[in-house]
């Protein structure tokens, strides 16, 4: 089974966590998805310009599972489809975590599980969302969605 492809290439039409990244960072998507299959979470990826935030919240509002990852050469974003768009849940600058930790960051949120640690290498701003603000706006979406 693939967990993890391109828009329109896995066989069947379970919900994804969606990436969008341009087209010269396409060697990126498999180390995101590496993460995302990890947590059992199937990603899928597509091309499109932008800046991570635009890409996140584009990603979040095209999948199913509502969970949108962004990524371009200086910085990466994860975000859900309900959020401001120009507020996305994670923000990381200048690559100061893995691609792959993106995949399980986005595959976490799905599941309603605390993040995992940021390799050690970023850092945690004041106003970041902690993990029990993170838990909230996830069971408060999955409520929404009639999931939980």
């Amino acid at each position: 089974m693939t967990w993890c492809g391109r828009v329109g290439e896995l066989r069947d039409e379970r919900p994804t966590i969606l990436l969008l990244l341009p087209e010269s960072l396409k060697d990126k998507a498999n180390e995101v998805g590496v993460g995302a299959e990890e947590e059992g979470v199937p990603m899928e990826w597509d091309f499109m310009d932008g800046d991570p935030k635009t890409l996140a919240w584009e990603a979040a509002n095209r999948s199913r599972l509502r969970v949108g990852i962004g990524v371009t050469p200086k910085a990466y974003a994860i975000t859900l489809a309900n959020l401001d768009p120009g507020n996305p849940l994670i923000l990381v600058e200048n690559g100061k975590t893995s691609l792959r930790w993106l995949g399980q960051a986005a595959a976490r949120l799905v599941k309603g599980l605390p993040l995992p640690p940021m390799d050690g290498k970023a850092d945690v701003k004041k106003d970041d969302p902690d993990e029990s603000q993170v838990a909230e706006i996830v069971a408060k979406i999955l409520r929404e969605m009639g999931l939980a």
